[in-house]
């Protein structure tokens, strides 16, 4: 029916959400609502179809595992979380998928999925009260639901570096990953951190300028000198604590240790040095620009929004902007000393084998 319409749709998982989402024409906006709210309550989950899908997620997770980033960033993330369900990534293991039941899957379907565990945003050309009028009333026959519990106990504190080395046979390159334990979204450091990351390795999100990177810091000290092939920073909006990303692919025949003690050096650096008046301005310009351009599709607006309430990190896409606004060079150092410390690292290594 969606595909008759021209629609775009689909739906992903992230440690925080499941989402899905539909793009209509405005006309057949009251159609995608009345399948959303369908599938809210009212799916069958048949076991013909747990078993065709499951074939698909063996099929994913396979993928996923040819891919040595992955591999690496779902070991380090178990080593960096041991109570929290973060700890256990999204797709799970081979062996979890292969155990999973119809009756296991329904239970967590009829517990999880109901309009008091959810939000429904809604992006597009109309009037809010109609949009909003809309939805209400689409949703509003089903059961709301029992309160979902989160995590009782929160993640206990790292108290020191934790390392693991992964070794896996393959083409692939040897990467070095680290990751700090960082607060969650709601946190008042969350913008100078979300700056932070473009600072050490650029944002992508249509800015021209900051797309590449090729001006941030790690860019230079890695893959100007010759020590890595490509290297991410990145800060996520989670709802709770979770973790700043550094990741390096490095050349062949460059040894983790001196990609790491490079790495470590522009961290130092940042945390003790604020940025000079003209590196700031251009930070802050591709952190703006990468906030605002993915903005300008409904799509991309309804995703944004959907991460931003959450998680908490803000009411609306304006007043996250207006935060990332305030940040200052000496807020981004300061979250930089904050977070780049001996206490809460947790360093990964990736070695190809022959």
């Amino acid at each position: 029916l969606l595909a008759r319409y021209g629609a775009l749709w689909n739906a992903f998982t992230s440690e925080d959400v499941t989402c899905y989402f539909e793009t209509v024409p405005r006309e057949r906006y009251l159609t995608a609502l009345e399948l959303e709210a369908d599938r809210m309550r009212n799916a069958l989950v048949r076991s013909d179809e747990v078993e065709t899908e499951r074939t698909v997620i063996v099929s994913e997770r396979e993928g996923y595992e040819n891919d040595p980033s992955f591999l690496l960033g779902e070991e380090l993330q178990a080593v960096a979380f041991g109570r929290h369900p973060y700890g256990q990534g999204v797709i799970g293991s081979k062996d979890e998928i292969l155990l999973m039941t119809r009756d296991g899957l329904y239970a967590h379907y009829r517990r999880h999925y109901s309009p008091r565990n959810a939000y429904v945003v809604v992006v597009g050309d109309g009037a809010a009260d109609e949009l909003l009028g809309a939805a209400a009333e689409a949703f509003a026959g089903l059961d709301p639901g029992e309160a979902v519990e989160p995590p009782k106990a929160p993640e206990p504190p790292q108290h020191g570096e934790r390392r693991i080395v992964v070794r896996r046979a393959g083409g692939a390159l040897p990467m070095v990953q680290l990751a700090f334990k960082a607060p969650r979204a709601t946190d008042p450091s969350a913008p100078a951190l979300t700056t932070l990351a473009a600072a050490l390795a650029g944002t992508g999100g249509g800015a021209p300028e900051a797309a590449s990177g090729r001006s941030s810091r790690l860019y230079r000290a890695l893959v100007r000198t010759g020590l890595a092939t490509e290297v991410e920073a990145s800060f996520g909006l989670m709802k709770d604590p979770y973790l700043f990303w550094i990741a390096a692919s490095l050349r062949p025949g460059v040894e983790h240790a001196a990609a790491e003690r490079a790495i470590d050096a522009e961290l130092a650096r940042m945390a003790s040095e604020p940025m000079s008046a003209e590196e700031f301005a251009r930070v802050r310009r591709g952190v703006l620009a990468g906030t605002a351009y993915p903005s300008d599709t409904v799509t991309g607006r309804a995703f944004r929004l959907g991460q931003l309430l959450a998680t908490g990190a803000a009411a609306s896409i304006g007043e996250w902007y207006e935060r990332l606004v305030a940040v200052t060079a000496e807020d981004v150092r300061a979250a930089a000393e904050a977070t780049f410390v001996e206490r809460s690292r947790n360093v990964g290594w990736f070695v190809p084998q022959a």
